[in-house]
């Protein structure tokens, strides 16, 4: 397994460790309290769980296991790229988004919301263009015709043994 898999697999074990954590502490105090947490708890949990888990785990199985172009695993910086900005992007508005106390807490804590909503798209993106190459064809068209006829061949040959030698005679 490549170490961009490796990584983008264990960040998302991590986010999902942390985002059913986060869960169970809004349920716990749904409970006790008998009404649910308001923002942003909610939305950091939906994030976590989208964002960190799903896509990265994603991310780090299409790298792995999307067939290799010309051998190799191209574009390799660009997926690291990625995997940075996503973590970057999902980070910061882990930190910010408690301490903006849903746009009346500080001026400063709002704009690093705004800002850490930028690098996840930017860190798709990133992984798009280090995957785009290898979503292709496993083969040429010549290669798959002649597969297809080699496939064809012994069972006309099994159906016409089997019309002059029928099962049973």
């Amino acid at each position: 397994m490549p170490s961009l898999s490796r990584w983008c697999i264990r960040a998302a074990l991590a986010y999902l460790v942390v985002g059913m954590a986060l869960g169970s502490w809004m349920l716990i105090l749904q409970a006790t309290r008998g009404y649910a947490l308001a923002s942003p708890w909610p939305a950091l949990h939906a994030h976590l769980l989208l964002v960190g888990f799903l896509l990265l785990a994603v991310f780090g199985v299409a790298f792995w296991m999307f067939p290799k172009d010309r051998g190799a695993r191209s574009r390799q910086a660009a997926g690291w790229v990625g995997f940075w900005l996503i973590n970057l992007g999902l980070l910061g508005r882990l930190l910010a988004e408690p301490l903006a106390d849903n746009s009346r807490g500080p001026l400063g804590w709002r704009v690093i919301v705004g800002i850490a909503a930028v690098p996840p798209p930017l860190g798709a993106r990133a992984f798009g263009i280090a995957l785009w190459p290898r979503v292709r064809a496993a083969m040429t068209k010549a290669e798959a015709e002649k597969m297809r006829a080699s496939r064809t061949q012994p069972a006309a040959a099994r159906a016409a043994e089997q019309r002059r030698n029928p099962p049973g005679t």
